[in-house]
């Protein structure tokens, strides 16, 4: 008797691996898909060299291809505002996007040469998982950045 109850415990300890293991796999692919969105926003606004109309509609229509998640009907989706520096900025995407992600246009000035100021784009891709009760509560964000697109200042 004293070894099925030890077979038992080993038995529970293959289960619980198995478990972590699959977390980990299911974290990965969801963190992969989320990076993978987070790059092609960024590469369609550098390309655009903003985030224009014509950048939000290839955006969109390339989230729809890929299937990434839809924002819910109830708008409980919303972009958090950011900082930059001493103001809070407000996202782009706030109004009439389809997808949960988020783009902010930010500026940066070199304290060395006031004269050369430019805008970046801060963009925000949320992993999520499609759990029947949690699924809406486990949100991360994956958060990456354009070039500074510079101007000069005369």
């Amino acid at each position: 008797m004293k070894e099925a109850i030890a077979n038992a415990g080993v038995f529970n300890l293959i289960i619980i691996f198995v478990i972590i293991l699959m977390a980990f796999f299911i974290g990965s692919l969801g963190y992969s898909k989320a990076f993978k969105v987070k790059n092609k926003i960024v590469e369609e606004i550098e390309k655009e060299e903003g985030y224009t109309e014509i950048t939000k509609n290839n955006i969109e229509s390339w989230l729809k291809d890929v299937g990434y998640r839809v924002n819910p009907k109830d708008g409980s989706f919303s972009c958090p505002s950011v900082d930059n520096g001493n103001r809070a900025v407000a996202p782009l995407t706030i109004e009439g996007s389809n997808y949960q992600y988020c783009v902010y246009e930010l500026t940066t000035c070199s304290s060395s040469d006031k004269a050369r100021c430019g805008t970046y784009y801060r963009v925000t891709a949320y992993m999520y998982f499609d759990f029947p009760v949690i699924g809406d509560l486990i949100r991360i964000p994956v958060t990456g950045e354009t070039k500074t697109f510079t101007v000069l200042n005369s």
